[in-house]
């Protein structure tokens, strides 16, 4: 085919593709199929089996969710359908051409043999399938920013070059200007940025010359963010994206650039700094220091109006943060891992739907050539994380579902035959199991292994009826604390009489009730929202009980962060028990109605799943 070599000249500029030798370039060039699309055209719809990743050549793709509504705008140089593909799982975003587009359509097979043959391909991915999975419409509020607008931080007019601009051009202007990223335009607009990091990566330590073209190395349509948004979505997507610069528009203009740094002079206790505090960190007391912080940030949080939802997000990447930390801080102490693994988070860090309580549950993927000797390597590893988590406040499971229990850190293979015996052979040991496990997220490691394992997952629950059943008499554990004439049922002794406990009794019911619907439905969505709402589009619950559900949660969530932001402001340790008397009558008749609303999905429930 004549258009290989353009082909592989035009991979070879991307992102990822970087990584791959002449070799790897060209066999991906020769699997690669063209297409063309015209505006308004669907490419991938949300269900839709996926067997491609989709490279831009040109033109503009845009990404939205189920509800039709916009999530993010891709031209020339970007990738999607990734996630779908590294998942095997249907397309999750609706992709539509918004204006005429070249599209390069590279077959899933070669896609993979390419990572597994580059070690930095396959990781830029993983990253951007991490960021990917996280793009959410809402997004976390923080404090010290919350009513701020983006063009507020805005300290000084655009400062761009065009892009027929050499290299040496380029970096003679950021130093004239004492910038340390550069706009890069065409006669259509922003289309680059280039970073002293760029050029110090991509220039003077790969050996470019200096009289090259800037678009040879710039980073091709960069993310940008309209003036008029609040800042706490641009200090999202640069958490996200781990971005240090982000472009500002404004009515189809540049506006300027924030930085990091221009979050400091509204406030020095950020999460953006915590975040970047603790990637700093070489000992696990280093991050035990840096998260002391953190029960001041929660608060600061709760303070800006952060929702539960919100600050579940927040929590969770906090911890995921310390996560990944810790493997790095165990690995340069025992080495490099003897096989691939996968660290895997359950339960509400799974979920991302954790609170100022929160206990920590984890396990460990090992890759299917995993010996027993590798084991001592991984049974250290887990040591490090578990302990060092337990040392920043995730505290140990009670019921030792944890990466240090040798039980819980198995290959492959081993996990696909728990899960097949819990499906399968359902007791009562097995339905507790499920209730952590079905919640599994990769956090940090190969993800194609847990890919494969939630593949393998779906596919036994959904086609087996008597497990489903099961599981939904097994949810009525969790019963709302109701009795006779909608009166309180309060805990009768122990340290916590007369209170509600709002996760056991009110949080607890919905994500039960999620996870089984969700399960019927074919889904693995992880949150509990996300699995209400694909429930729904499925059939499998009405959209009314579903936004019924998800509106109790809500408000359910909002008293438990409300109550425990008191106690962390009073010096306590957080919990989820609430006395009645800390609400107004008219809460605590919302929150009887929020109770009734569980017990209805419940009921509706165990009638769509029963025992003969």
């Amino acid at each position: 085919m004549k258009e290989i070599p353009e082909i592989a000249q035009f991979l070879r500029g991307l992102p990822g593709f970087d990584a791959l030798d002449d070799a790897q370039v060209a066999a991906c060039a020769k699997n690669i199929e063209i297409a063309y699309y015209r505006q308004g055209d669907d490419i991938l719809t949300t269900g839709s089996e996926n067997r491609w990743l989709h490279i831009i050549r040109s033109g503009a793709i845009e990404l939205r969710d189920d509800g039709g509504e916009m999530m993010t705008r891709l031209a020339e140089g970007d990738c999607f359908g990734f996630p779908s593909l590294m998942r095997q799982s249907p397309a999750r975003n609706h992709s539509v051409a918004i204006e005429d587009s070249l599209v390069y359509h590279l077959d899933g097979e070669a896609f993979a043999r390419a990572r597994r043959a580059s070690n930095a391909f396959d990781t830029w991915f993983i990253r951007a399938l991490s960021d990917r999975l996280t793009m959410q419409p809402t997004t976390p509020t923080f404090r010290g920013v919350s009513g701020q607008r983006v063009r507020n931080l805005v300290t000084r007019a655009p400062v761009s070059i065009m892009s027929s601009a050499t290299i040496r051009e380029v970096a003679q202007k950021m130093v004239d200007e004492r910038v340390s990223a550069m706009l890069i335009r065409d006669e259509e607009g922003l289309c680059g940025i280039v970073t002293d990091r760029d050029i110090r990566k991509r220039v003077v330590a790969a050996g470019v010359a200096s009289d090259r073209p800037v678009t040879d190395i710039m980073t091709r349509s960069p993310m940008s963010i309209d003036g008029e948004a609040h800042a706490f979505e641009a200090a999202m997507m640069m958490m996200q994206g781990n971005i240090h610069h982000l472009p500002v528009t404004a009515l189809g203009g540049l506006l300027g650039m924030v930085s990091r740094s221009d979050f400091m002079r509204l406030e020095t206790e950020h999460p953006l700094y915590l975040v970047s505090d603790i990637g700093k960190q070489t000992t696990a007391e280093g991050v035990v220091e840096a998260c002391r912080r953190l029960p001041g940030l929660i608060v600061g949080q709760i303070e800006s109006d952060a929702n539960g939802e919100q600050l579940g997000k927040f929590i969770t990447m906090i911890t995921d943060t310390v996560t990944r930390q810790l493997l790095r801080i165990a690995e340069s102490t025992y080495g490099p891992s003897p096989c691939e693994y996968a660290w895997v988070a359950l339960g509400s860090q799974g979920r991302f739907e954790q609170s100022a309580k929160s206990d920590q549950d984890n396990a460990l993927v090992l890759s299917n050539d995993a010996t027993d000797a590798d084991d001592e390597y991984f049974a250290a590893l887990a040591k490090v994380v578990t302990d060092g988590l337990d040392a920043c406040g995730y505290v140990y499971c009670p019921g030792d579902v944890m990466a240090s229990n040798p039980k819980w850190r198995r290959p492959l293979r081993e996990w696909k035959q728990y899960f097949h015996r819990w499906i399968t052979v359902p007791e009562e040991k097995a339905l507790m199991h499920a209730n952590i496990f079905f919640d599994l997220r990769c956090v940090a490691g190969k993800s194609q292994l847990v890919d494969k394992l939630k593949k393998s997952v779906r596919d036994d629950a959904r086609k087996n009826e008597i497990f489903l059943a099961l599981m939904a008499k097994n949810a009525m554990s969790f019963q709302p604390p109701l009795g006779f004439f909608r009166q309180f049922v309060l805990e009768k002794s122990g340290d916590h009489k007369n209170t509600l406990d709002l996760k056991l009794h009110g949080i607890m019911p919905i994500v039960e009730i999620a996870r089984i619907r969700s399960l019927a439905a074919g889904e693995l969505r992880i949150s509990t929202r996300n699995r209400l709402l694909a429930a729904a589009k499925a059939k499998e619950i009405t959209e009314t009980d579903a936004a019924n559900l998800i509106d109790a949660l809500d408000f359910i969530e909002k008293l438990r962060i409300e109550h425990q932001s008191r106690q962390l402001q009073a010096g306590k340790q957080p919990d989820n028990h609430l006395s009645p008397e800390e609400l107004s009558p008219l809460v605590r008749q919302n929150l009887k109605s929020a109770f009734s609303q569980v017990r209805v999905s419940q009921s509706a429930l165990l009638n769509r799943f029963h025992l003969a």
